[in-house]
């Protein structure tokens, strides 16, 4: 590289430095939140969200509802190249809770046609009792036309 090539590519670099200082530190939190989303969604990161505006969720182990949040890591989930529903720390859903992923039927999933949770055991992810609260646990029961069993993403 020629001297004066890199007496200003060392000016620009010091240049930019300067003005990154002068940003307002809470637009850039704003730009780094969204970013991470950006990230999630091209990754396949996504929030499924039933008709009563829960969220899927989670709690240690336990799949639950949640209210939905504009963003939040618990709420964001992907398919894995097998088939896998996997939340943000990684680990996956098996039936109607988190696990270590592995291979197991009860741990491949899809979003079918009618848009319901289902595993390739023809179980669907659906919220315990008939009118589900914030904090309600999930279950695994047969598909069906049933709209608890229906989601959003």
């Amino acid at each position: 590289m020629k001297p004066q090539t890199l007496t200003l590519v060392m000016t620009m670099a010091a240049v930019s430095t300067a003005s990154a200082v002068e940003f307002n530190t809470d637009a850039l939190k704003t730009i780094q939140q969204e970013g991470h989303k950006i990230a999630a969604e091209a990754q396949g990161g996504r929030a499924f969200k039933m008709g009563n505006g829960f969220c899927l969720d989670y709690a240690g182990k336990a799949l639950v509802l949640k209210k939905c949040k504009k963003s939040g890591s618990t709420q964001t989930w992907h398919f894995d190249g097998q088939s896998r529903l996997v939340a943000s720390d990684g680990r996956c859903v098996n039936n109607a809770q988190l696990a270590k992923c592995g291979g197991g039927k009860n741990q491949k999933w899809t979003l079918d046609q009618q848009n319901r949770l289902a595993n390739a055991n023809g179980q669907c992810l659906q919220p315990q009792g008939n009118s589900p609260k914030n904090g309600a646990k999930l279950s695994v029961a047969k598909c069906s036309g049933a709209g608890h069993q229906v989601w959003k993403s």
